[in-house]
């Protein structure tokens, strides 16, 4: 076929006409997933310098001595720090105890406020008013610890698995 024989046109709609009549090859359904499963995706360079590191450190005579270099470095730190808070051990009890007289002061405060909020409320007027004996206090105070021991129990028997279900729990990384 040559372009003698027919005007620019109509060569144009043959060659479009001609591939048209060409069987369209369609990938099958699980193509793109079996070429994708052969592509290596690059990991970051912090990652494979990770592996790396933990490949060359897990080998046991480099585990030995990494593990003798930190022990070292533990003993250096603790030959410099002790000395340290030895010579200095009586501005740091100053420090300590001037910070434990603070919170001392502030759990004082946060208990005379709480105590003035019970003293002054409903509720406790209410529980003032109720003819409560001290024979009945004992029989009182039982029943409501065999309360919180049964919540306890509850509790614990809610939390448990279900009786020979195993659950798979995927984890998120």
């Amino acid at each position: 076929m040559t372009d003698k024989h027919l005007e620019l046109n109509d060569l144009d709609a043959r060659i479009v006409r001609e591939l048209s009549r060409l069987p369209a090859l369609e990938p099958s359904r699980g193509f793109s997933h079996h070429v994708m499963a052969q592509v290596r995706l690059p990991e970051p360079k912090a990652v494979l310098a990770l592996r790396r590191a933990r490949a060359w450190a897990i080998q046991p005579r480099r585990a030995l001595a990494l593990a003798s270099a930190y022990a070292a470095c533990a003993v250096i730190a603790l030959g410099l720090a002790v000395p340290w808070v030895v010579q200095h051990s009586a501005s740091i009890a100053y420090g300590a105890g001037l910070a434990a007289d603070k919170a001392l002061a502030s759990a004082r405060e946060l208990g005379m406020a709480l105590a003035g909020w019970v003293w002054t409320s409903r509720e406790w007027d209410t529980l003032r008013s109720m003819p409560i004996l001290r024979e009945h206090l004992v029989p009182l105070l039982a029943l409501l610890s065999a309360a919180y021991a049964g919540a306890g129990v509850a509790l614990h028997r809610l939390m448990k698995t279900p009786g020979g279900k195993r659950v798979p729990v995927a984890r998120a990384f």
